[in-house]
C-alpha cells in the first residue's frame, strides 16, 4: 500500500516532529496535476501558486543524452599473466594514457582478452579518452578477481577513475541571484550583472546552507543516538610524522564493529578544553553520540550548468534549478569555475569483476558460503567514478562480492547501463551492499539489476541532482531504496523495481543523523511494497503512477517520465541509442531481465506484469 506523499509544497514550522506529519495519498482523479500533452505531443508541465513543476531529468548521462556511447578503437591488446596482474593491466594503462587525443577527446581502449586476471592492486585510470575493455562479462569472459582478504589492507576500490579533486570557484567572478525566490523546474533568473558572463560558460549556481534554513527545516534538533566506540585517542599536538594517522589535533575513535577510523579535528581558535567539552562522550567513555546536528554551510550546493542564453541581467541555463533558491534563506547566486585535473571520455566495458572474501571451499572459489553475510576485510567497491570526472560511462558490467557498491557514480554526467551484481559478501547492515550508488550529478542508470543488495538504488550525502534511475530492477532485497541520508537533491526513479519499499523521508536520527534524506525525488510507474514519500518544509516530492507488487497501480502515461523527457528534447533519434528493442516495446515489463539473467542461470523469479505500451514511450 501506499503509505503516503506529498506532492505539493509543504510548509510546517520550526518545532514540528516530521515523523508524525504525512499528507494524504494521490488520488486517481489527481494524477495528472502535474503534466499534459500538448497538440504536438510534448509534455507542458504545470506549476504551483509559487512557480514550481515538476523538472526536467533529461539531462543526466553521457553528454547529456545528446550523443551515444561511443566504441574506441583497440590500441592495446594484453592478455592474463600467472600471478598478480595489477602492474601489468596498469602499465598497459598508463601507455595508452600517453596516446595523443583525438577530435573527440579519445585515445583509444586497451582490450582484455577472455582470461581470468588476478589482481592484487587497484587499478586506475588517471588520463581521459580511455576506455578499459573486456571480451564479456560471463563465466567465460573476461574475469578480473580482487585478491585479499582478512586484513584491512585488502579493503580497497577495485578499479577507480580520476580523483575527488574539488572545483575551482572563481570568487572574483561571483554574482548575486537578484530574484526573491526561484522555483524548482526553472533555467532562468536574473542577477545583478552578466556582463562577464556568455553563451557556453560553465557556471556553478550556488545555494547556501543558512542557519535560518536548518532549523526551519528542522535538523540542528536532531534525536541523540548513543552507541558504543573503541580505540579512543585523543590528539592534542599535530605530528609532523608523515607516516602518522595522528596528523592533525582532535579525537580519534572507531565504531563498534567497524574497520574504518573516525576523528573530530580541533579548530584552529578552539582551545583544548573547549574541544574536549564539544566532544558527544559519555562520563564512562563508552559511549559516543553518533548524531551529528546539521550546522550552517554543511549543505551548500553547488550545481554545474551552461548558459545557454543571456539578455541584459537574465541567464538562461542547460538543466533546470532542482532546488529553490529563496532570499529569506539566503537565496543564491553564480561562479565562473575550472577544473584542472577532470578527466573525461573514459569508459569500462564488457567484464566481469569478483571479490575473494574468504578462504575458498570445494566448488567456492572465492569464499565459504557461510562466511558470505561476515566478510569485511576485502574488495568493498567495484567501480568508483570519482569526483573530478565527466562524461563517462560504465556498460555490460557483471560483478560479484563486492561489500558496498558494485558502481558509485560521484562525477557528472556518467551513464551506467546494462551491470548485473550478483550479490555481495559483508555484513548486512549499515555501510554496505549499495550496489547502484550515486554521489555525484547529471548521472543516469538504466538497464541495470542486482541482488542481495541492502540500498540498491540509493543516493548518498549532499547529491545534487538531477540524476536518474531508470527501468532497474532488485532481487532478494535487503532494505529500502531513494535518498539515504543528508540531503540528495533532484532525484528521478523511473521504473524502478525493488522487493523492499522505497522512501524519500525524514531519517531523523539514523546512522549518524540523516535528517532529510532527500528532496525533490519523484518515483514514477515504480513497483515496491510500500513508498515512504515526505518532503521538508519548502520542498516537493512527487509518487506518480506507483505500486505494491501484490496489486499493482496502473501505469501513468507516458510509461517512461524519463525517455519521454528525452524526445522531447532530442527528438525519438536519441531513444534509438538510449533503448533496446525490448523498452521500445514493453517498456514496464522487463522483458529484458531474463536474457540478461540467462547467461547467469539465474531465473527470473518473479512475474511482474504492469502493463505494455506497444508503440509510445
Amino acid at each position: 500500500m501506499i503509505k503516503t506523499l506529498i506532492y505539493l509544497l509543504t510548509f510546517f514550522t520550526a518545532s514540528y516532529v516530521p515523523s508524525n506529519l504525512y499528507a494524504q495519498a494521490t488520488s486517481e482523479s489527481e494524477k495528472n496535476k502535474f503534466f499534459e500533452f500538448n497538440v504536438a505531443g510534448i509534455l507542458v508541465y504545470k506549476q504551483d501558486e509559487k512557480g514550481n513543476s515538476l523538472p526536467d531529468f533529461s539531462y543526466v548521462g553521457y553528454q547529456a543524452g545528446e550523443k551515444a556511447l561511443p566504441t574506441l578503437p583497440v590500441k592495446i591488446t594484453i592478455g592474463p599473466i600467472e600471478g598478480d596482474n595489477t602492474h601489468n593491466i596498469q602499465n598497459a594503462l598508463d601507455i595508452l594514457g600517453n596516446f595523443p587525443l583525438d577530435k573527440n577527446g579519445h585515445r583509444g581502449a586497451l582490450l582484455l582478452k577472455k582470461g581470468v586476471y588476478h589482481v592484487e592492486g587497484v587499478i586506475a585510470i588517471n588520463q581521459s579518452g580511455i576506455v578499459l575493455r573486456g571480451e564479456g562479462n560471463g563465466p567465460d569472459g573476461t574475469i578480473l578477481i580482487a585478491k585479499g582478504y582478512g586484513d584491512v589492507k585488502y579493503k580497497r576500490t577495485f578499479i577507480q577513475v580520476g580523483n575527488d579533486d574539488k572545483i575551482q570557484l572563481d570568487k572574483s567572478s561571483f554574482q548575486e541571484i537578484e530574484d526573491d525566490f526561484v522555483p524548482i523546474g526553472t533555467h532562468t533568473f536574473k542577477v545583478k550583472s552578466a556582463t562577464s558572463f556568455k553563451i557556453g560558460d560553465r557556471i556553478v549556481v550556488f545555494r547556501p546552507s543558512t542557519k535560518n534554513w536548518i532549523t526551519e527545516i528542522g535538523c540542528d534538533t536532531i534525536e541523540s543516538r548513543w552507541a558504543g566506540i573503541r580505540d579512543i585517542q585523543w590528539v592534542k599536538e599535530k605530528s609532523s610524522d608523515n607516516q602518522s594517522k595522528f596528523k592533525k589535533a582532535g579525537f580519534y575513535y572507531q565504531r563498534l564493529g567497524y574497520d574504518s577510523h573516525y576523528s573530530i579535528l580541533k579548530n584552529k581558535n578552539e582551545t583544548w578544553e573547549e574541544f574536549q567539552k564539544r566532544i558527544p562522550i559519555s562520563e564512562d567513555g563508552k559511549s559516543f553520540d553518533f548524531t551529528r546536528q546539521w550546522e550552517a554551510g554543511e549543505y551548500d550546493l553547488y550545481f554545474e550548468r551552461q548558459i545557454t542564453h543571456v539578455k541584459a541581467n537574465q541567464i538562461t541555463i542547460d538543466a533546470p534549478i532542482v532546488h529553490t533558491l529563496d532570499a529569506k534563506f539566503g537565496g543564491g547566486g553564480i561562479f565562473h569555475f575550472k577544473t584542472p585535473t577532470r578527466i573525461s571520455e573514459v569508459g569500462i566495458e564488457n567484464l566481469r569483476l569478483i571479490s575473494e572474501f574468504s578462504e575458498p571451499v570445494s566448488g567456492h572459489p572465492y569464499g565459504a558460503p557461510e562466511e558470505q553475510i561476515k566478510a569485511e576485510q576485502h574488495a568493498w567497491n567495484g567501480i568508483v567514478l570519482n569526483e573530478n570526472t565527466e562524461n563517462t560511462w560504465v556498460r555490460d558490467i557483471t560483478g560479484n562480492y563486492f561489500g558496498w557498491s558494485l558502481v558509485s557514480a560521484k562525477g557528472k554526467k556518467a551513464t551506467i547501463q546494462d551491470c548485473v551484481n550478483l550479490g555481495h559478501a559483508s555484513k548486512i547492515d549499515g555501510g554496505r551492499r549499495y550496489p547502484f550508488m550515486i554521489n555525484g550529478q547529471l548521472n543516469l542508470v538504466q538497464r541495470c539489476i542486482t541482488f542481495e543488495g541492502r540500498h540498491e538504488f540509493v543516493n548518498q550525502e549532499k547529491t545534487q541532482g538531477p540524476n536518474v534511475f531508470v527501468d532497474c530492477i532488485g532481487f532478494d532485497s535487503k532494505q529500502n531504496s531513494g535518498p539515504h541520508h543528508r540531503y540528495a537533491v533532484g532525484n528521478l526513479y523511473d521504473n524502478i523495481t525493488s522487493e523492499k519499499p522505497m522512501e524519500s523521508r525524514y531519517r531523523g536520527k539514523s546512522g549518524t543523523g540523516h535528517g532529510w534524506a532527500g528532496t525533490q525525488t519523484c518515483f514514477y510507474n515504480c513497483v515496491a511494497p510500500e513508498f515512504f514519500v515526505e518532503a521538508p518544509p519548502g520542498g516537493i516530492s512527487w509518487l506518480i503512477g506507483s505500486g505494491s507488487i501484490k496489486k499493482n497501480a496502473k501505469l501513468e502515461k507516458p510509461v517512461s517520465l524519463y525517455y519521454q523527457q528525452v524526445q522531447d528534447r532530442l527528438g525519438k533519434t536519441a531513444l534509438t541509442y538510449l533503448l533496446i528493442e525490448d523498452q521500445l516495446k514493453f517498456m514496464g515489463e522487463y522483458r529484458w531481465v531474463q536474457n540478461r539473467l540467462n547467461v547467469e542461470n539465474k531465473k527470473y523469479h518473479k512475474s511482474i506484469d504492469v502493463g505494455t505500451i506497444p508503440e509510445e514511450i
